[in-house]
């Protein structure tokens, strides 16, 4: 079993609403027991191979904002954590052109307090030339993936080998509707002992934005709140 820390039984019945899941990833430094695990215990269901474009500002441990493949803009915001698994939920995804909401709702995301033109709109192209045009303190991060996905009940799970510029990683990653079946996939793979750290938090580290410069998410935004284990 995994050790006080992570306790998260105490919510058993509790599931996510429809758009959001509870997410536990870790980043193993060293081969983890829980990658053979997965293939030979738990059915494949898929593999790929992508690379995602991160815009990665002093807050995106919880506030993530990529484009999915290069070309796709999702906005995740990160809910209240319970115990060490953390609960995200999909603001929106969605292609190019963005419409004007959108195009507001990514402008108050990275905190561009000019706000994004229509032309910086057009395509994932013409927003990242306009977010190096403008300096701002937002750092795009091409993240290249390679990953194999098993399922075992409401959990899905993922082995990808990563790599950003010169740096290469595992992460092990697990996802459900619901608390019980990441709990117990935690558990069987022994992963417990590990911290659960989100992409946001992993490219914060390696894009390095200053301190000072980490700010509050806008009224609403759903800050990060830890519900206390009992």
């Amino acid at each position: 079993m995994t050790d006080a820390g992570f306790v998260i039984y105490r919510v058993r019945s509790q599931t996510a609403p429809p758009e959001g899941r509870y997410e536990f990833r870790v980043w193993p430094r060293s081969p983890h027991p829980a990658g053979s695990a997965l293939q030979r215990f738990w059915p494949q269901v898929g593999a790929e191979r992508r690379t995602d474009v991160y815009l990665v500002h002093a807050a995106s441990d919880l506030l993530l904002v990529k484009l999915r493949d290069g070309q796709r803009l999702e906005i995740k915001r990160r809910g209240h954590d319970v115990g060490s698994v953390q609960y995200w939920s999909t603001q929106f995804s969605t292609g190019f052109p963005l419409a004007a909401q959108e195009r507001a709702a990514l402008a108050e995301a990275l905190d561009l307090t000019r706000g994004l033109s229509a032309d910086a709109a057009l395509s994932p192209a013409h927003l990242l030339a306009t977010l190096d045009a403008r300096a701002e303190l937002v750092v795009p991060k091409r993240v290249r993936k390679s990953r194999l996905l098993f399922l075992s009940g409401a959990c899905r799970a993922e082995v990808c080998r990563v790599a950003v510029g010169s740096w290469t990683g595992l992460t092990i990653a697990l996802e459900a509707p619901d608390l019980p079946s990441i709990a117990v996939a935690v558990d069987d793979l022994r992963l417990g002992s590990l911290p659960n750290r989100s992409y946001g938090e992993a490219l914060v580290c390696l894009a390095n934005p200053s301190p000072q410069d980490r700010r509050r998410l806008p009224s609403g935004a759903g800050t990060h709140q830890e519900e206390p284990a009992p």
